[in-house]
């Protein structure tokens, strides 16, 4: 089976609910974004990075980060937050809607791209973008991301690691026949997730965790997530000055 396109589906997302493909809640749908509403959105951004930073310093010192990354920006919530604190952000995300969005909104310190170049960061931050990219590609993504922390600079990226059964409950409806020969289910007329579906993926901590020593971030504090009974992990490190 090849490989889902993602960044197709996000494309899509991106042009059609570009507030909802970040929060997944019915007042985020374009008919429902009243000025409450988007305030309460940007409002939420700042209250996580707040949250994130707090949890970097209580753990791995104070920091000043002179130019992050937002991975997987989406339309800026966290972009704009991460440009309170640190001196220049810069925000990637492969939707051209969702770029296009986030640049209404941008701050003179952000720039939004769906590459990076040559760049290193002194904070790493990606929030619920790893979960929706294959993992056969997002341990490249998470390499190169790692290959451009500057010494003594911070991580703080999370993944999804497994799903319980209020999770997969949700989901098996559409399964009508399976096998299972002891070792490998194999799943019969499932119906195929339609273009702009948003994908959940699980990946190996014991991977993530040789990813980040590889890279010089050699201790790692971890925090549970569940996401809707997709269970996972923040990762928050620093790497060696």
């Amino acid at each position: 089976m090849s490989m889902r396109e993602t960044d197709a589906d996000w494309a899509i997302l991106g042009d059609d609910e570009p507030f909802f493909g970040v929060f997944s809640h019915e007042k985020f749908l374009r008919r429902n974004l009243t000025p409450d509403v988007l305030a309460e959105f940007w409002a939420s951004g700042v209250e996580e990075i707040q949250y994130l930073r707090r949890i970097l310093i209580a753990h791995f010192g104070d920091f000043q980060a002179g130019h992050a990354v937002d991975f997987g920006c989406g339309v800026g919530r966290l972009t704009r937050a991460l440009a309170e604190v640190c001196d220049r952000v810069t925000g990637v995300d492969v939707s051209p809607g969702m770029l296009a969005e986030a640049n209404r909104h941008r701050l003179p310190n952000i720039t939004y791209t769906d590459r990076l170049s040559d760049q290193t960061f002194d904070w790493i931050n990606s929030v619920i973008v790893f979960q929706h990219i294959p993992p056969a590609r997002g341990y490249g993504l998470f390499a190169d991301l790692l290959g451009r922390l500057n010494p003594g600079g911070v991580v703080s990226v999370q993944f999804t690691l497994f799903k319980d059964e209020a999770f997969i409950g949700a989901v098996a409806e559409p399964i009508r026949r399976a096998s299972w020969d002891g070792e490998t289910l194999r799943v019969m007329d499932q119906t195929p997730h339609p273009p702009g579906a948003m994908m959940m993926y699980d990946y190996d901590l014991n991977r993530l965790m040789s990813l980040l020593t590889d890279h010089g971030v050699e201790t790692v504090f971890l925090e549970h997530t569940d996401h809707g009974g997709c269970h996972g992990v923040r990762l928050f490190g620093r790497r060696g000055g």
